[in-house]
């Protein structure tokens, strides 16, 4: 029984902290200079940063210069 209730605070507990993390820390985070103008660097050209794998991140910048240079 008491493992039972730990468990529960425990799972509590993470709730809490992703909670926080999610919307207290990471809307601190966006606030910041280069976080913005990288949004709206990609808002500009229309590109969806949540669609966006870890894997594209290092490829990305070549890609928006080619882009950019056919403008």
């Amino acid at each position: 029984m008491a493992s039972k209730i730990k468990s529960r605070i425990r799972f509590c507990l993470a709730a809490v902290c992703v909670g926080l993390i999610w919307c207290v820390f990471l809307p601190w985070v966006a606030e910041f200079k280069v976080v913005e103008e990288r949004l709206k660097f990609l808002d500009d050209r229309g590109i969806d940063p949540s669609a966006m794998y870890y894997t594209e991140l290092d490829a990305m910048d070549a890609i928006l210069d080619r882009i950019e240079g056919h403008k």
